[in-house]
Order: structure tokens, then sequence, then C-alpha cells
């Protein structure tokens, strides 16, 4: 079976189990998936496929067992991956996609423990780095010749707003 084929199919398991997944994880473990700005990589400049095909080209595996992140802008993600020199190796890198429109992907990443070989680990986010993983996801993208920008927080969160407020019908909702 495909990369794509399967990334569909599980996705739609995930997007059919995942939220009441999380529900009942974040009910007996405080909310520690978020997405921070530290890990911001970049943003690619096309369809999500394409990047989602080039990661997979790469050796990355999209991570279907990751638990839902939030960014602080509040958006949900749509895409995990993971990068690992071997399936047991000791880290792994993390990257995290997340649709703005169509055509934008902001993407970040941090590097942690692999989950496969330091489950404890990993599920506390013991030695998770932010800074590395932006910066070798960043290396990463440079090596698949992805078109990326590097974009500020306050840019980001400025073009989130205004999508927000393009979506929002004349007059608004006011009680």
């Amino acid at each position: 079976m495909s990369q794509p084929v399967e990334r569909r199919l599980g996705y739609r398991v995930r997007s059919a189990v995942g939220p009441w997944l999380d529900r009942a994880v974040r009910s007996v473990v405080p909310e520690t998936y978020r997405v921070y700005p530290s890990a911001y990589a970049g943003t690619f400049e096309n369809p999500i496929e394409d990047l989602e095909s080039r990661l997979s080209e790469y050796g990355f595996r999209w991570n279907p067992v990751s638990m839902y992140h939030y960014t602080q802008l509040g958006n949900q993600t749509n895409g995990s991956w993971v990068y690992r020199e071997s399936p047991l190796a000791d880290r792994q890198l993390h990257a995290v996609l997340v649709r703005q429109e169509s055509d934008r992907i902001d993407v970040y990443a941090h590097e942690e423990f692999n989950w496969r070989r330091h489950p404890l680990k990993h599920l506390q986010d013991a030695g998770i780095d932010r800074d590395r993983g932006s910066k070798r996801m960043r290396r990463v993208l440079d090596e698949l010749d992805a078109e990326y920008v590097e974009e500020s927080y306050v840019r980001r969160k400025a073009s989130h707003l205004l999508r927000r407020l393009r979506r929002r019908p004349a007059g608004g909702d006011r009680c």
C-alpha cells in the first residue's frame, strides 16, 4: 500500500477516534501538547500533500499515534511526521504541520526521545529540544529544495487574526 493511501486511511481513523482519545487523555494529564514559537521552522508555500510527499521520500514517517498538537494561535495541527535514524534510535525529529491556507503550511519541529525506545521520557517531554529541532528541520527543508519562508511570530499572529476576521460573518455574532 502506498504512503498516501496509508496516510488517508490512518488519518480517517485518527480523525474519528482522536478527539475522543484527546479528551480522555487531557482529563488525566495536563495539556502539554502545544507547539511553541521556538519550534517554528518555517512556512512552506505549497499544498500540504507536496510537503508530505517530500518528507516521506526523505525518510520521515507519518506518525498516527502522535497526540493532537495545538499552536499558541489556537490552530490544530494537520500532520505529524517523525524521522529516526533507525526504528529504535535514541532520539527522533518530530515535524508538526499546520495548514494556514491551502498553500501555506507552518512547519514546527522538535527533537525528542524516541517513544518506541523511551516511552516514559517521551511522555514526560524529557530532553525535548525545540531550538535544535527547528534548526534541523530547516536543514531538511533546504535539502528537499522546499520553498519556505521564515516569518516572525508577530507576523504569523497578525495573519491568523486577519484570516479569522475574514471568516466572521458581516455584523458579527453579538449577544
